[in-house]
């Protein structure tokens, strides 16, 4: 009897789904030990937070649909940032393509709620936990004809379920940081599900040698720019921003927004600020805008105990009059922009401590003088851009952040140029909406 030698390729093709079966039952086994250990702490907070209820069903697939008549595009954007950044691709599409219906997706709840509030006339559901038949469920719901997902969002369970549907994939805005490519290249083996995405628009060539490198086909990764800089928005915020600022200052004090910022960041901050105008006749009004609104409690006793005086949005939304020494802290969603066209000088937070940094382009676009710490991971592209042009300032640490806050506070020269070069940044960098529709147009 003659032995044939088995094709080469079918030897790699039959250990390659022998990987791929090990590695979606190693990842079920996982996502269950994790399901089961989060889901007392989840099942408490939906008892003692009635919010925190919120989308529990959509969460398993479970989504109460309207039922469209024309081709569905599902978008998905994990929280407000993405969901920011998909908003030119929204409005594009429903002018090229208004025979479209669009479903917006998030995970997160502020995410969910900027969704509902900047298209009201939209389906926002929440993104199901990637666990069981509960992707699958979901798709069976919204029945889309494709899927886009915002930056690089793959779950293994929706990826397959997808893929068994014939409903096509594609990541639009991708970014892969280089801690996320890190631990993707140690698990390289394990990674079939990145062959089931059709098509990658990515927003630099350093990603897109990181997915080749990841063994994405190099025919499925296009560089298409960052869609941030189309979805930032320019100039409509000037007027709301007058208008606050006339109640933030009465002409005398300069005003500093520092938004999005985190836990351990504020206070420091306010002694920066309070050591910058040292010695000095300089009045500045803080205003402080935190990443996460819910924490405004705990936030205002902490500056509190520090001798601040805290006045909360949520509690003058009619703007009384300000004391001098008032810090105003923006408990809630929506407002960022608006506060950041009202200032004089801007910090973005999450980057005093390593967090990964905020979106710096929205005080850019705003042509404000833009400030941030050394932990901008998440952004290094948009900061690298920034400071070739010399359009922001990055400092080191508390002692840095004075002295820079000292600089622009003694000098609207300086703070007008910081402005005008951020503005121009954002111009010389959008079009990237555009290249991105033409190559997921055979999708839609």
């Amino acid at each position: 009897m003659v032995m044939h030698d088995v094709d080469p390729k079918k030897r790699t093709s039959v250990r390659r789904r022998i990987a791929s079966s090990l590695a979606m039952l190693l990842y079920q086994f996982l996502f269950v030990v994790a399901f089961v250990g989060y889901l007392p702490w989840l099942l408490w907070r939906g008892v003692v937070n009635r919010q925190a209820r919120e989308g529990y069903w959509q969460r398993t697939g479970r989504i109460a649909i309207r039922r469209f008549s024309r081709d569905v595009v599902w978008i998905h954007g994990v929280s407000v940032g993405e969901v920011k950044a998909a908003a030119n691709i929204i409005a594009r599409l429903r002018v090229s393509q208004p025979e479209l219906q669009i479903v917006l997706s998030t995970t997160t709840r502020n995410g969910h709620r900027v969704a509902r509030q900047d298209h009201p006339d939209l389906q926002v559901i929440y993104y199901p936990l990637d666990f069981w038949r509960f992707p699958g469920r979901a798709l069976d719901r919204v029945r889309p004809s494709c899927v886009l997902l915002m930056e690089l969002e793959i779950w293994p369970n929706f990826l397959q379920a997808a893929d068994r549907r014939g409903i096509p994939v594609a990541v639009i805005n991708g970014r892969i940081s280089e801690r996320t490519f890190r631990g993707y290249s140690r698990a390289r083996g394990l990674l079939p599900q990145l062959d089931l995405i059709r098509i990658y628009c990515v927003q630099d060539q350093t990603y897109r040698q990181r997915l080749l490198a990841l063994g994405v086909q190099s025919a499925s990764v296009f560089v298409t720019g960052n869609m941030k800089y189309d979805s930032v928005v320019m100039g409509q915020y000037e007027a709301a921003g007058m208008r606050l600022r006339t109640w933030l200052s009465t002409g005398i004090e300069l005003v500093m927004v520092a938004g999005s910022t985190h836990e351990n960041e504020e206070l420091r901050l306010c002694d920066a600020v309070k050591q910058a105008i040292a010695g000095t006749v300089l009045r500045v009004r803080i205003v402080l805008v935190p990443r996460h609104p819910e924490r405004g409690a705990s936030l205002s006793e902490a500056l509190r105990q520090k001798g601040l005086e805290v006045v909360r949005w949520t509690e003058n939304a009619a703007q009384k009059p300000l004391s001098p020494e008032a810090v105003v802290m923006v408990d809630t969603i929506g407002l960022l922009q608006t506060f950041y066209a009202a200032a004089d000088v801007t910090f973005v937070g999450g980057s005093l401590i390593p967090r990964g940094g905020q979106n710096m382009l929205e005080p850019a676009a705003q042509g404000r003088a833009v400030l941030f710490g050394p932990h901008v991971d998440n952004f290094r592209n948009d900061v690298d851009l920034l400071l070739q042009k010399d359009a922001a300032l990055q400092v080191n640490d508390d002692q840095e952040l004075a002295r820079c806050l000292r600089e622009l506070f003694e000098s609207s020269d300086k703070r007008d140029e910081l402005g005008k070069r951020a503005k121009l940044v954002i111009t010389e960098n959008q079009g990237a909406t555009m290249r991105t529709l033409q190559q997921i147009a055979s999708l839609l």
